[in-house]
């Protein structure tokens, strides 16, 4: 056979000599036989059947060890062609193994003996390492096993598992020149059912051998075989040891994922969760498509026959109207999720309804359009469906506290006479059966729990901030969602709920990392009788004068609306006497409690809680079996009562939890007091505990004691103040600049349907350590804000030391409508007694900044450039967390990257204000982030109440302004009476100096919106003047302009902005003025200060 000789024949030089056979040497003369050039000049797939016959017809045997002696062996040249031969015109078969795999009904012909013997001999040619595919050979020919799943070769696959033993794994970490290995391929979309069958059949098998690198690899595009298995469409109908498989390799190969720092986005920016719901999201408007077209084509064919008539859809319905001919149910209560809406509980479940199960009877509608539904057994008349839930307290006044009515019978419900009918239009054709769950929904199921699972593995397993990357990146709206809450420092559960409230603009996530409830003031509800009433008094009551608390149902009634429906880590501190009863406990977590009176099932969905830690003592396992009855881990708090200790490792006890979880409960920890006993008693007592309960659980339950000599009653939680120093002093050296802001906004909130206005608020990113929103001034429900952490240690709304605190509500003070963007940055204590900023998390934080698009950012901190210096940098980075050889190249690394974040900042005309540094020997130059855009980050020293420059203020001529920086009086809330506090510092400058700058950018909006609204009725000139103002303030140039426009003649510091000479007179006119009068106002101050902008 003659055929061109290309640069892909060549590659066939590189193929691995076959072992112990001897190589002729270049010197050698070899003639071959006519019949060995015939043999030679056939296609390889005609070379392989013709040796697999030979030795299946035992015309031949493959050496002499094997079969009759009186059959030749099988000729070498024959063998090492095979071996050696490559034909990529056919990628798919281009060697003899793929020819094998090929060929089923061949090789499934051939002994098992034969079929080792040819694949081992073969397999043993291309390297006993088996990788195959060097740079010469990729992307010209498939993996083999691939080859035999699409021809359905498991002979072929078993063989080859055979010959390799323990390096199979090694055959499937194999990357072809796509960079997939097998475990990529399969998860891969075929569009032959039949393959993808297969491929599913195969994935417990294979997935479990593969090693766990395997599974962490990326192909050439990035997608590791997880973000294959996130497909949807390849988790249709899958059995659950298919999905127990995916879960299992996943878990293994994010281990080597996160141990070895690999990035899990592909080269579009996804990470497997986002990578799945991209593909769910086209697959099911692809399926509504062609539901809809499927729908119309129904539609148009009994149209065009005459029996579809759009006036008369169906006749009217009977007065009664029976669901005798629905599918009879036993009799028995509603099931547990009845009055959950099955779209928000499974986001791949949209548009499906859960039709609760009916007891057989009858449905009546009455002439005035009442419906009786039939009794439930256990309930009285109306009380299943009508009756106010006991344990959802409306305690916020919305509707949605209150049980609703089933969406099932909403749907089936007839409210008048045209409801029969309406069921009846064309619109309906088709989706006949749109309450019941269909067959594909159903089957999207499966891909909506490992999604489920692989999101809770994220927020389980990372900081929030590396968690909100991987479930939300790309969506910007999701990016603030908060994943864990931390209600520390509050002191009462209506704050905690407060707090929710306010956080809730950014959204929950349904799953959230953890949960932490502080103990809260309790108002003890004693009986008219009292606690001094006579023995003769106490004896007669029927109810307990002092029970114990119930306030922390408010917080999870709150959560629950807030659609939280998993707690991973749920710490609760309640050791403070009274504890929360046991009923309250279970209602916080169920809905209800377990002793409901007649039976009811009065409830909603439950809040599931992995982790246990409600640190009320001696709490019985009963009470934690009805309100977790999925918890995983679980902490006890023991007094040192013995019979209670008895109690908890009885067969009703921890092993009756460990059967009531499904033996999910894995680790019990019981945090000891001695009690009245001896430490060694107590020690006994707990060794004999753990002993009972490992036997009683198989060793299902792992037992860890955590001895509390001092009690259960020390270490409770503590806040600490951190705001600053209170001065009486300075209460008479009050700043007339913020004097003057304050008056300001008074005015401001007096303009007439302000609430109203659709002009959008400033985004403002105040990177710090975060704030105590609970302690964020709101003005009457003006501030709106959210945030994300950069700091592994607390979330967005706690602050490490109060600082974020008092800089948000200097912000807010001067503008209360800004829409503010907590970025809470990783910080540590300096040397000095400060605060060290972390370069990489601020880094982090400025990128954040940059995709929610902000409008400001400000930054109320200064590191060190040790690049420049020379040396580390006191202010800090994360670099402690490397070796000490690679702090340098670390810092390095860090501080490059926030060097990039501030010019991209600067890219995407973001306006940036900084402060100058509290060390006064540093130079302007020095740190960052001003050294990287000198020109264009506004850098604010602080100012004296006096308006003059403080002496602490380092490298005065790059300060281009100053702001009160020098006990400055945190606003007065008439709620409180604690005494005003004063912070100092140009940190306070800076804050009042983005919130200025957001000011006047929301009035040029205000304005623009409000001319726009009434064009044709003002002033021309001022309307031209305004159109653009708002935008053209972004640009920081025009900011400087209309802040340097901000002057008076009898102020000559140009840098301390003497703004009772612009604000207070126009406040004082908007004051005096009325309605309308109050906006021709604002538009003259707008006006004056756009003077010289372009």
């Amino acid at each position: 056979m003659e055929f061109d000789f290309t640069d892909d024949e060549f590659d066939e030089l590189d193929v691995p000599q076959v072992q112990n056979h001897a190589v002729d040497s270049p010197k050698a003369t070899y003639e071959e036989s006519d019949v060995e050039k015939e043999w030679k000049s056939r296609e390889l797939d005609l070379q392989c059947l013709d040796v697999l016959d030979l030795l299946i017809d035992k015309k031949r045997r493959w050496d002499n060890t094997a079969g009759d002696e009186e059959t030749p062996v099988l000729e070498d040249y024959k063998k090492k062609t095979i071996a050696s031969r490559r034909d990529y015109r056919d990628r798919v078969a281009p060697t003899a193994l793929h020819i094998l795999a090929k060929s089923k009904r061949g090789f499934s012909r051939a002994p098992k003996s034969i079929q080792t013997d040819l694949a081992g001999y073969l397999l043993e040619c291309r390297g006993g390492t088996c990788n195959e595919l060097g740079p010469q050979h990729g992307g010209k020919e498939d993996l083999f096993l691939l080859v035999a799943i699409h021809y359905n070769n498991d002979d072929f696959i078993d063989c080859v598992e055979r010959c390799l033993g323990d390096k199979f794994s090694d055959l499937l970490h194999v990357q072809d020149g796509e960079g997939k290995n097998l475990l990529h391929h399969l998860f891969t979309w075929d569009s032959t059912k039949a393959i993808r069958d297969k491929k599913a059949l195969l994935v417990p098998r294979l997935a479990s051998k593969a090693k766990a690198q395997t599974v962490a690899t990326a192909d050439n595009i990035g997608n590791t075989p997880i973000h294959y298995a996130m497909d949807c469409r390849m988790c249709l109908d899958r059995s659950d040891e298919y999905f127990k498989a995916v879960r299992t390799m996943f878990e293994v190969g994010d281990v080597v994922i996160k141990k070895e720092q690999r990035p899990l986005f592909n080269d579009r920016g996804e990470s497997p969760v986002m990578f799945g719901r991209k593909i769910h999201q086209k697959f099911q408007r692809d399926y509504s498509a062609r539901k809809m077209a499927k729908k119309e084509a129904q539609i148009t064919i009994l149209l065009s026959k005459g029996l579809l008539n759009f006036d008369n859809a169906a006749a009217p319905p009977l007065p009664e109207t029976t669901v005798d001919s629905r599918s009879k149910q036993p009799m028995g209560p509603p099931p547990a999720d009845m009055y959950v809406n099955a779209t928000s509980r499974d986001p791949g479940m949209v548009g499906i309804v859960k039709m609760p199960s009916l007891p057989v009877g009858r449905t009546t509608a009455t002439p005035d359009g009442i419906v009786k539904e039939p009794m439930m057994k256990g309930s009285k008349v109306g009380t299943a469906l009508t009756q106010p839930s006991i344990s959802r307290s409306n305690t916020a006044g919305h509707a949605s506290d209150r049980p609703q009515t089933p969406t099932g019978f909403q749907s089936s419900t007839l409210t008048d006479g045209r409801s029969r009918a309406n069921m009846k239009r064309p619109r309906d054709i088709g989706t006949e059966n749109t309450v019941n769950m269909s067959t594909f929904e159903a089957k999207l199921r499966g891909w909506s729990g490992l999604d489920e699972f692989v999101t809770t593995h994220y927020i389980r397993t990372r900081s929030d901030m590396e968690a909100r990357d991987l479930i939300f990146r790309g969506n910007i709206s999701d990016l603030d969602k908060n994943l864990c809450f931390d209600a520390k420092g509050q002191k009462d559960a209506k704050s905690i709920v407060h707090l929710l409230s306010r956080m809730s603009a950014g959204g929950f996530n349904d799953t959230l990392a953890y949960v932490h409830l502080p103990t809260v003031s309790h108002s003890s509800i004693n009986t008219p009788l009292g606690r001094n009433a006579s023995a003769a008094q106490r004896g007669s009551l029927t109810e307990n004068p002092s029970p114990g608390r119930i306030e922390l149902v408010k917080v999870f009634d709150k959560l629950h609306e807030l659609k939280v429906k998993k707690i991973l880590r749920l710490h609760v501190e309640d050791r403070h006497p009274p504890s929360h009863t046991d009923a309250s406990i279970e209602i916080a977590l169920q809905g209800r409690e377990s002793f409901l009176k007649d039976g009811g099932t009065v409830g909603r969905e439950p809040i599931a809680v992995e982790t246990w830690d409600w640190r009320k003592p001696d709490l019985s396992t009963e009470v934690i079996a009805f309100a977790a009855p999925t918890v995983e881990n679980v902490h006890l708090y023991w007094s040192g009562n013995q019979a209670v200790l008895r109690a908890w490792d009885c067969d009703e006890g921890i092993p009756r939890l460990y059967v009531t979880t499904e033996r999910r409960l894995k680790r019990v920890t019981i945090h000891a007091a001695p009690g009245l006993e001896t430490r060694d008693r107590m020690v006994a007592m707990l060794n004999r505990f753990k002993q009972e309960v490992q036997r009683k659980t198989g060793g299902g339950v792992a037992v860890k004691t955590v001895i509390r000599m001092e009690g259960l009653m020390a270490n409770m939680d503590t806040v600490e103040d951190a705001s600053g120093p209170v001065s009486d002093e300075a209460a008479e050296k009050q700043h007339v600049w913020v004097d003057t802001m304050d008056i300001f906004r008074r005015a401001l909130s007096s303009l007439p349907d302000l609430k109203g206005s659709k002009a959008p608020r400033v985004k403002l990113a105040l990177i710090d350590d975060g704030i105590n929103l609970g302690n964020l001034d709101d003005y009457n429900g003006s501030v709106t804000s959210s945030g994300v952490s950069y700091f592994p240690g607390g979330p967005w709304h706690c602050s490490s030391t109060g600082h974020g605190t008092i800089l948000a509500n200097m912000i807010v003070r001067v503008n209360p409508w800004v829409e503010l963007h907590v970025v809470r940055v990783q910080d540590g204590p300096s040397r000095n007694g400060g605060r060290n900023i972390f370069a990489g998390s601020a880094a982090k934080a400025i990128r954040y900044a940059i995709d929610k698009k902000v409008d400001i950012i400000s930054m109320s901190w200064t590191i060190k450039n040790a690049m420049t210096g020379g040396h580390t940098s006191p202010m800090g980075n994360d670099s402690r967390n490397g070796s000490f050889s690679d702090r340098p190249s670390m810092e390095q690394r860090d501080i490059h990257a926030l060097g990039d974040a501030i010019d991209d900042a600067a890219k995407a005309g973001i306006l940036m204000f900084c402060s100058a540094s509290d060390d006064i020997q540093a130079g302007a130059m020095d740190t960052l982030p001003y050294q990287k855009q000198p020109g264009y980050i506004f850098r604010i020293g602080a100012a004296t109440y006096l308006g003059q420059r403080d002496g602490h203020t380092e490298d005065v001529k790059r300060i281009d302004y100053f702001f009160p920086g020098n006990q400055v009086a945190e606003a007065k809330n008439p709620r409180s009476s604690e005494p005003v506090k004063y912070h100092d510092g140009s940190s306070v400058g800076t804050a009042l100096a983005a919130g200025l700058a957001s000011l006047l950018i929301y009035c040029a909006r205000i304005t623009e919106h409000r001319l726009a609204d009434k064009k044709g009725q003002e002033n021309s000139r001022m309307a031209s003047t305004c159109v653009g103002l708002a935008d053209a303030l972004r640009l920081q140039k025009n900011m400087k302009q209309a802040l340097d426009n901000i002057k008076s003649s009898q102020w000559t510091d140009a840098k301390y902005l003497p703004v009772w000479a612009i604000f207070k007179p126009k406040a004082d006119d908007m004051e005096k003025a009325k309605d309308e009068d109050k906006w021709v106002i604002l538009e003259k101050l707008v006006v004056q200060l756009s003077v010289g902008i372009n």
